[in-house]
């Protein structure tokens, strides 16, 4: 390369992990020379790399050649995908994007594969389509350059997908890329893209599927565990049920092969929904241990918004009272024209002015009045008797203000459920020096009272069990380990700060939540997730809190 050419910090940062992808051992000196930069410069970029490495488990290894990715090409597509994806929603600049794949060959294939769905005459979200073509782009970049994936071995879930020609719709869509003379496919990189096009969409590019009663069973259980972490009951919700089975067989899919769905929206899902966030990662890292899965937080915080769409069809709809001095015909056409733009809104009341004091206002969001009224414990939107276009404008603005002073918020630390936590915690909050994974379990385990110490055994066998499929890190130095809760008979939490960091799969920890609630504990749950959350959106508070009790 010309050394002497300059570049922006973060053009050098992908130049290392592209050149890192392409399966170089590089060494720091020769980095640094590369570059005419610092060592401490190289060693800042190669930090970068290992946090975004390690948003898919993959590992940063070094031996005496030098730095380099171990894993496999499943798992370096995967990586690809994520930063492509990531270039694609944001302001990268074309020569960033290069690195990774031709732009270009992005546009030919979205063309081909578009053309296909349209004459197919199939209604495929975008953003499933959109998956099917990073996935396809980066396959195809890939393959050129001799980089090929492994064989992908069957398992009873994906014994389906043997034989091609019986999902002709599948077949076909991978087939318009080769009739476009773009690429010619191997068996084994048309099985890996079955897995992603059947992983995007089942019920539109398979009519005839079905998914397995075990399966679904085993997503009725899922909801279930959900269920009573939130202390809600959504076991009966028809849709949530169907939808997640869908979704967590098509991803069963996509993970058997290794893949993920990219979600650009998973920070703000784990702002807004933190400690559902944190009962679903909760409970999938169970699904995951059952059905040998490494699921990504992107897959997690998809199957948060399946779980949030059900909380709020859980909720009994508020009505708006409409107070209004003229005659009956007046107030039901007012009334008609403000359902137009509240269309989710399942009653609107019309009540006289004497009659507004004697109505309860617990489940009333709103109050629409022509007439001025005294203050209210609920919002009132004043309108003119005609309903002017600025009138509608005020409905929806204040609507919109009730809608979003509903939105779920951390329950404060003087809860009762809070308090109940931060009980548990007392006395089990610890500041000690542990040099790895293994010794911080070890720790944490010595300090709770088991009946025995084949009890104790058993249930490290299940932490350490549930770690090599799952991680339990879960982002911002916090992991959170946890065994099999049928083995315990009471519950306790426990916290470890060690005196520095340690490896926690391809991360580094510096918060070590032991979780061991039994199975029969269904109340301590969500507030011990709301306080992990907290703690993960602020680490000086959490700590703060932390040293309070302990």
């Amino acid at each position: 390369m010309d050394s002497s050419k300059t570049m922006s910090s973060r053009y050098r940062k992908y130049a290392i992990l592209a050149r890192l992808l392409n399966d170089e051992h590089l060494s720091y000196q020769r980095l640094s020379s590369d570059y005419l930069v610092s060592r401490s410069s190289i060693a800042n970029d190669i930090a970068f790399i290992k946090r975004l490495l390690a948003k898919d488990n993959v590992a940063l290894n070094f031996d005496n050649t030098g730095t380099f990715i171990g894993g496999t090409e499943e798992e370096k597509q995967k990586i690809i995908k994520r930063v492509v994806a990531t270039m694609l929603e944001g302001k990268h600049e074309r020569s960033v994007l290069e690195m990774f794949v031709d732009p270009g060959l992005i546009r030919m294939i979205r063309k081909t594969l578009v053309s296909k769905v349209h004459d197919l005459d199939l209604e495929v979200p975008e953003n499933y389509l959109n998956d099917i073509i990073l996935s396809t782009t980066v396959l195809i970049s890939r393959g050129r350059v001799n980089k090929h994936l492994t064989p992908i071995t069957a398992s009873s879930l994906s014994r389906l997908l043997l034989d091609l020609d019986k999902y002709p719709v599948v077949y076909e869509l991978l087939e318009s890329v080769e009739q476009a003379g773009i690429y010619k496919f191997s068996q084994d990189e048309l099985r890996y893209l079955s897995y992603v096009v059947l992983g995007n969409g089942l019920r539109f590019f398979m009519q005839d599927g079905t998914i397995p009663i075990s399966f679904e069973r085993k997503i009725h259980a899922l909801i279930e565990t959900v269920s009573e972490k939130i202390n809600l009951d959504l076991t009966k919700d028809v849709q949530l049920e169907g939808d997640l089975s869908l979704h967590l067989y098509q991803m069963v899919l996509r993970l058997q092969a290794d893949t993920t769905v990219i979600n650009p929206l998973l920070s703000d899902i784990k702002k807004n929904y933190p400690s559902l966030f944190g009962i679903v990662w909760y409970a999938l890292v169970d699904f995951a241990t059952e059905n040998h899965l490494t699921i990504s937080d992107d897959e997690i915080s998809f199957v948060t918004i399946h779980f949030q769409a059900a909380i709020e069809r859980s909720k009994k709809r508020r009505r708006i009272l409409f107070v209004c001095l003229n005659g009956i015909g007046t107030s039901a056409l007012l009334s008609a024209q403000m359902r137009q733009i509240l269309p989710d809104v399942s009653l609107i009341q019309i009540v006289s002015r004497d009659a507004l004091s004697q109505q309860g206002l617990s489940d009333v969001a709103l109050i629409i009045s022509t007439i001025p009224l005294p203050k209210q414990s609920v919002p009132i939107a004043t309108i003119s008797p005609m309903l002017t276009a600025d009138d509608m404008k005020k409905i929806m603005n204040k609507y919109i203000d009730v809608v979003m002073a509903q939105k779920p918020s951390l329950p404060s630390v003087c809860d009762p459920s809070m308090n109940r936590v931060l009980s548990l915690l007392r006395g089990h909050v610890y500041f000690s020096t542990v040099e790895n994974q293994q010794e911080a379990v070890d720790y944490l385990l010595s300090t709770t009272p088991w009946q025995s110490a084949e009890a104790q055994a058993r249930y490290k066998r299940s932490v350490f069990q549930r770690e090599k499929l799952q991680t339990t890190y879960l982002g911002n130095g916090f992991a959170i380990p946890h065994g099999d809760p049928s083995l315990l008979e009471t519950s306790h939490v426990s916290v470890l700060f060690p005196e520095k960091t340690i490896k926690w799969g391809n991360n580094k920890a510096d918060v070590i939540v032991m979780l061991m609630v039994s199975k029969d504990d269904k109340q301590s749950m969500e507030p011990i997730m709301d306080l992990i959350m907290q703690g993960i959106n602020n680490k000086d508070w959490f700590i703060s809190k932390m040293t309070e009790v302990g």
